[in-house]
């Protein structure tokens, strides 16, 4: 991650989002839909380089839904209390 100090950064975050309500904030977070960031770090000029390798057709809980009713994931045999949902994101900088 770029921060104009002169090192270069690059980070994984791998989290559970274990209800909707977290999965609509990491959505709001995600595709730069809130009006204010409290990350000093966030220059939402830039959003336009962000990469989706599916992008998102509606909201995140919508989708997940879809692919279900498509029949491309099961959550058949899942226990009542397992996580559905989780994010994994990488953030390279175009210096490496």
């Amino acid at each position: 991650m770029a921060r104009n100090d002169g090192i270069d950064r690059t980070f994984a975050r791998n989290q559970d989002l274990p209800t909707l309500d977290d999965v609509a904030k990491v959505q709001e977070h995600n595709e730069r839909e809130k009006d204010s960031y409290s990350n000093q770090d966030i220059d939402t000029t830039q959003t336009y380089r962000n990469i989706h390798f599916k992008a998102p057709t509606g909201s995140y809980a919508a989708m997940f839904d879809q692919m279900i009713a498509d029949g491309v994931i099961s959550t058949r045999g899942l226990k009542a209390d397992a996580v559905k949902y989780g994010e994994l994101i990488f953030d390279v900088n175009s210096a490496y």
